[in-house]
């Protein structure tokens, strides 16, 4: 299948497919959790009660998480394969044709364990798209330090979030390579209210450059915790029909989605600084 055949057809049998409706008033959030593994469950546990103890204002929803053992399976309902990874493999490096890009394989032992984690996160931008409701994806390991809450004022959110596309919640140190860097430059964003817009009592501003020359994929830091409205979970499915598989990290770039990658603040999550199911 490809994004411009009916989304609605592959999650209608979902109980995840009833969320809109439960969470009326509230965002939907979805933990990619591994349910057979007892580190990913126990760490899941954890991102629910930092939800409960900071009074965060979504409705949770497990979402068992892709791996190597059901990922073909998992990719057929994509329509896709293996095969269509096209991003290097780990010790590869390359320059993308298309976009100039230049690529670095993952240090993963299994590339089956990295193709598993985004289609993990495709999954969830499946949902968000056919629901045409924004969502927030998390990854076990997320940690929220801090109440979220988008509806906090009464605006309109679903339509705000449209506009920003993509909010990364995490705070960037420990969580994004040249962390130091990210949290100096949005930092002094903030100070000098560059690309600052204030939101339901937090402050949006564009995810920053850490890179000068701008040719490595560059986003939000790390992709454990962040909001996702439906255009952009659409735009991310046509982009992997275009280009193939990438890691969701490298796919979610600022080079591809200009404007569309930003960053909250005060930052509203961290990492649990568990051991990663992806690279170990």
């Amino acid at each position: 299948m490809s994004v411009g055949d009916s989304l609605d057809n592959v999650i209608l049998s979902s109980p995840a497919s009833t969320f809109v409706i439960s969470a009326k008033g509230k965002l939907p959030a979805f933990i990619i959790s591994d349910i057979n593994n007892s580190a990913s469950t126990a760490a899941t546990r954890k991102v629910i009660k930092s939800i409960e103890d900071t009074s965060s204002r979504f409705i949770p929803f497990i979402l068992p998480a892709t791996t190597p053992s059901n990922l073909d399976e998992h990719l057929k309902d994509f329509g896709k394969s293996k095969i269509d990874w096209t991003y290097p493999l780990a010790g590869e490096k390359r320059i993308d044709i298309k976009s100039g890009l230049h690529l670095t394989g993952y240090a993963a032992k299994d590339i089956n364990k990295v193709i598993s984690c985004m289609v993990s996160h495709m999954r969830c931008w499946l949902v968000c798209a056919s629901q045409r409701f924004p969502i927030v994806v998390l990854e076990h390991d997320a940690l929220f330090v801090r109440k979220l809450d988008l509806y906090g004022n009464g605006n309109h959110t679903n339509e705000a979030l449209n506009k920003y596309g993509i909010i990364g919640l995490n705070n960037p140190r420990g969580a994004t390579r040249k962390s130091a860097k990210y949290y100096e430059s949005l930092i002094n964003m903030q100070n000098t209210n560059h690309s600052v817009e204030a939101f339901n009592g937090y402050t949006v501003s564009d995810s920053p450059w850490v890179d000068d020359d701008k040719y490595t994929p560059q986003g939000i830091a790390g992709n454990s915790a962040y909001v996702i409205s439906p255009s952009m979970a659409t735009r991310l499915l046509k982009k992997v029909d275009e280009i193939g598989l990438w890691p969701n990290d490298a796919l979610m770039c600022k080079q591809f989605f200009p404007n569309q990658l930003k960053q909250i603040y005060p930052f509203v999550t961290e990492l649990q600084g568990i051991k990663s199911t992806t690279t170990g």
